[in-house]
């Protein structure tokens, strides 16, 4: 009947044990994979609407703190002037128009030359010194005239004539002495710094025409520097005693200031003086601010607007929003354009911009501030800007359905990716524990082998002895020649029994580590010897030829030599197995710069070239059936390999089918090692 091979019901449990731990795990996680993936667009959508709600909130909460900023640098301080408030409040805060309001409701900024009650020009006592000037051009006399008149005017009265004078002297065609006498007596008039503010209009009327005499004039180029950054220093700014340039008056110089400027390039070398804003921008905010003043003459007007919170306004083509803030010792009405609020809002809610949402802002009539216009889309959350934004909305819109596939997508990705992973760690387990069982299996398929062989090899000895000695009991033998024969035999077959065991022990301790060498330096000539006449009498019998090619000297080596001579009998006595029945097997010995070199040749049977990598391996034999015609159990080229690797040496084999084989063992000397 025919059997199964053994493994063969192993290998059928170890498909089931993969059918069990890797299949089903891995059917059953791309099922759920499925599920999952099928779920997760709806789970997106409420888990990106949750999301932008509680940045919604976060971020409104941040426009609100900002605001609250803002409002605070219109906080007026009694030591603060109100153009430095102004120049503050339009560089850092910027705001689009500003009034300033004490604590008792007269306006402190914009002060107009018309808020003073009187104007800051020569008053009636000047007309007859015009009528010469301007009428009868009669420039000397008039000069004469505004000379007479400074010595009893008052500071006004005197700057005013200095003017007059200097401006007849011009005319009469006396430039240098105009020039001197403006910059003596007006342009750089110690009542800069303590006159009041008509008399600072004066100076800056009396710079700007020093100015204009000397600008063409490259004997002047200092002077006409110097004057215009002493100009320059007087808008938005007061002097030591507290006085400023009327706001009208302030933003005329500014003008021509900002003309001359551009022209000359003198303005961006004097930029300092500004403190970091831009004049033009300057420029801008006072004219609207004191268009503002003009029509908002009283502070009563502003009693129903409530603190720090835009109110709209029509003044003039731009939309404009106001905004009160009641701080400290005094009251200021800020202007906020359009654009500005566009910016700042934008800001924050430029945070809600990404691949999946778009925004929009509406302020209290329902006009988008800034963000997407009309759209026909949904809101997916919207909330109120913030306190100080009454009626204003802020509403967050979904760029479309694919916003969803696109954020889905990236997770459907990640759990694609990740189920992936396991599967792959799944079969990769498979895999190992597949190779890990059927290492086992073949393990114990050798061990199997291991032990028939080892059976079978210490059977044949044992029987054939015990046939020759039961022979010799009975009798059974013709003389005592054939005596001797059988009692030969029997020695023959003890010698290898004894063999067997001694590879089997050697292996063992192999095993174990076990194995201990007594290392010494050793002549190659003794081991090659002793290996010969261990195998003097097997090889000298029948049909077999067994050279040796020992030289009578050759360098030590540091070895164990009887480990060594093991080496040698094991592959003479392989060669002697695996030779024809015309056996020819030479050993032979030689020195060389790489070590002492022992070979044995022979004109046997050959090694396969597939075979060549694996003779060296533990009970590895290239025919495996108990049958075949050399008795061993794959443990002596093992046996030597273990030997020779020992003693740091090599062992190779150069051999093809039908034309023998060459063993060479390579044991370097005690010079070389």
């Amino acid at each position: 009947m025919h059997r199964l091979h053994p493994g063969f019901g192993q290998f059928r449990w170890v498909v089931l044990l993969l059918a069990v731990a890797v299949i089903l795990p891995t059917v059953g996680l791309l099922w759920f994979m499925n599920k999952v993936v099928k779920s997760e667009r709806l789970v997106v959508r409420q888990r990106l609407t949750t999301f932008y709600r509680g940045r919604l909130s976060e971020v409104t909460g941040k426009v609100g703190d900002q605001w609250a900023q803002a409002c605070r640098q219109l906080e007026r301080k009694p030591s603060i002037h109100p153009y430095r408030l102004f120049v503050a409040a339009v560089g850092q805060g910027g705001y689009d128009g500003l009034l300033v309001y004490d604590d008792t409701g007269q306006r402190l900024y914009p002060v107009l030359s018309t808020d003073a009650g009187t104007l800051a020009r020569p008053s009636e006592d000047f007309r007859d010194i015009w009528e010469i000037e301007f009428i009868n051009q009669q420039y000397e006399r008039a000069a004469e005239m505004y000379e007479e008149r400074a010595r009893i005017s008052d500071d006004h009265g005197r700057l005013a004539a200095y003017i007059g004078k200097c401006r007849s002297l011009a005319k009469a065609g006396r430039t240098d002495q105009a020039i001197a006498e403006c910059k003596l007596r007006a342009a750089f008039s110690p009542l800069a710094e303590t006159g009041d503010s008509r008399c600072l209009a004066l100076i800056a009327n009396a710079r700007l025409l020093l100015l204009s005499w000397i600008q063409d004039n490259a004997a002047y180029t200092s002077l006409y520097e110097e004057t215009f950054r002493k100009l320059l220093a007087m808008l938005y700014n007061p002097n030591g005693a507290g006085f400023a340039l009327p706001a009208d008056e302030n933003l005329f110089i500014a003008r021509k200031v900002l003309e001359i400027g551009d022209r000359t390039g003198l303005l961006t070398r004097n930029s300092d003086l500004l403190r970091g804003t831009s004049l033009k921008r300057l420029i801008q905010v006072e004219e609207q601010s004191i268009r503002f003043a003009e029509q908002s003459p009283t502070i009563e007007k502003f009693d129903d607007w409530q603190g720090d919170r835009l109110q709209p306004l029509i003044l003039g083509e731009e939309p404009l929003y106001g905004l009160s803030h009641r701080a400290g010792r005094g009251t200021c009405m800020a202007l906020v354009s359009r654009a500005r609020l566009t910016r700042l809002l934008a800001e924050y809610a430029a945070s809600f911009q990404d691949a999946n949402v778009d925004y929009r802002i509406l302020d209290e009539a329902g006009k988008v501030v800034a963000g997407v216009g009309e759209t026909a889309r949904e809101p997916c959350a919207a909330g109120a800007v913030g306190p100080h934004f009454p009626g204003w909305t802020i509403q967050l819109f979904f760029k479309g359905g694919d916003v969803f596939e696109r954020a889905a997508s990236e997770q459907i990705a990640i759990y694609t990716w990740t189920g992936m992973l396991f599967i792959v760690l799944i079969l990769v387990s498979g895999a190992v524990a597949a190779k890990g069982i059927g290492h086992q299996i073949r393990l114990n398929k050798l061990k199997n082998d291991f032990i028939a062989t080892v059976t079978h090899e210490l059977k044949t000895p044992l029987a054939s002895m015990r046939v020759l000695v039961d022979t010799l009991l009975e009798g059974n033998y013709r003389d005592q020649s054939q005596v001797t024969e059988y009692l030969q035999l029997v020695s023959r077959e003890n010698e290898r029994l004894s063999r067997l065991i001694d590879n089997f022990l050697t292996f063992s301790r192999m095993e174990r580590n076990k194995q201990a060498f007594q290392m010494r330096p050793v002549s190659p000539v003794s081991i090659a010897h002793a290996a010969a006449e261990a195998v003097k009498t097997k090889l000298g019998r029948g049909h077999c030829c067994f050279a040796t090619q020992i030289p009578d000297q050759l360098p030590e080596i540091r070895a164990d030599h009887d480990a060594l001579v093991t080496v040698l009998v094991n592959l003479l006595d392989n060669a002697y197995k695996y030779s024809c029945d015309e056996k020819r097997i030479t050993l032979s010995v030689t020195g060389g710069a790489g070590g002492v070199r022992f070979a044995v040749a022979d004109n046997g049977l050959g090694i396969p070239r597939r075979a060549l990598k694996k003779i060296f391996e533990r009970f590895y034999q290239v025919d495996r059936s108990l049958s075949r015609r050399a008795e061993g159990c794959g443990l002596g080229l093992s046996i030597a390999k273990f030997i020779v690797d020992a003693h740091q040496g090599t062992i190779t084999v150069e051999s093809k089918p039908g034309q023998g084989s060459t063993f060479t063992v390579t044991i370097p000397t005690t010079a070389s090692a």
